[in-house]
């Protein structure tokens, strides 16, 4: 078959994205909070040196313990012998992520209390508080019937499996919206709906639980002026819609398809000044990261200097900047 006319061939489906009038700058705070794909979008913010705190819990995947981590920030929601196991020789946190385990509870308690008082202070100043859904699975303690962030390995049988419906997310997340406002006027909620697919659910199971996601992510966009949304899931599904974008699992997205909805997001919310600085904080790393034949050479030790003399000039501009670490490199490789 002849095609008449090839440039007229389209092999995507691609959309545009309404730029956010507020414009991210550097001098704004952000948090992030939920599941990986939200850890992978907030350490490329980390990486471009934007103000970010990102998944201080942990990453989670359900809306019911986010909101819970909210409340539990806000000083809402109080942790109590209940929220605790011991279980393979340390103690664990059902609303916190592995990485907070200590052997010893005062250890793990104190561990907790520290992140809950950033988190707090995080909250009444963040300007973007972006939240990405998971999945609308939830596992509840039958004991106490409290819905875990984690199950840290807990025997199956301990724990009574269910979904959550968009009623259940939709009432819990009208609350929580009204008392951040109450607090941060000027917040504006960004919800996405995570692309990587569950499929230890099942492949039905998975697509019934986005659903039921999106849906009640639309109903509080909807509801609520300061709450948008960002297309993470269509960008995959109807943008790259290709399996060369998923890892080898075939769940979780390849470093390409994460670089992809980063940029977008990028021309989706940040100002083209700031997008600028950012291709400035990107030229600057990969000069720090290439590794030299000869690291005392006068023209590399020339380069360095003009590192360090670039990043203090952007220091400068945007003291929220942290260069520290890569300040402190350039220092152990000067002669």
């Amino acid at each position: 078959m002849i095609v008449e006319n090839e440039k007229q061939m389209n092999f995507r489906t691609t959309f545009d994205i309404p730029p956010d009038p507020t414009g991210l700058t550097y001098q704004m705070p952000v948090m992030m909070l939920g599941s990986c794909f939200s850890d992978n979008i907030g350490k490329k913010l980390t990486a471009h040196k934007f103000n970010v705190h990102s998944n201080p819990y942990g990453v989670i995947y359900n809306p019911y313990s986010i909101q819970q981590v909210l409340k539990h920030m806000l000083g809402d929601y109080q942790l109590n012998d209940t929220n605790f196991v011991f279980h393979n020789e340390q103690w664990h946190s059902y609303l916190h992520h592995g990485s907070f385990s200590e052997t010893k509870k005062e250890a793990l308690t104190q561990k907790i209390a520290e992140t809950r008082n950033t988190g707090a202070q995080w909250l009444q100043k963040t300007r973007f508080l972006f939240i990405t859904f998971g999945t609308a699975w939830v596992y509840q303690l039958k004991k106490t019937r409290q819905i875990v962030a984690n199950c840290h390995k807990v025997p199956a049988a301990e724990f009574h499996r269910f979904r959550l419906s968009t009623c259940d997310i939709t009432d819990e997340f009208s609350l929580l919206i009204q008392r951040l406002e109450s607090i941060n006027p000027d917040l504006k909620i960004v919800f996405t709906l995570s692309p990587v697919r569950h499929m230890k659910d099942g492949a039905m199971e998975n697509q019934l639980s986005k659903s039921i996601l999106n849906v009640a992510i639309h109903d509080l966009v909807a509801q609520y002026e300061q709450c948008s949304y960002f297309p993470s899931y269509e960008l995959v599904m109807d943008d790259l819609r290709d399996y060369r974008f998923y890892a080898p699992d075939m769940t979780h997205l390849t470093e390409q398809a994460v670089a992809y909805i980063y940029k977008r997001f990028l021309d989706t919310y940040v100002d083209e000044v700031t997008l600028k600085m950012t291709q400035q904080v990107e030229k600057l790393k990969q000069g720090l990261a290439h590794r030299p034949v000869n690291p005392g050479s006068d023209a590399h030790q020339q380069l360095l200097h003009k590192i360090r003399t670039r990043i203090e000039a952007l220091q400068k501009q945007v003291p929220q900047q942290d260069w520290r670490e890569e300040l402190e490199a350039i220092a152990q490789l000067k002669r």
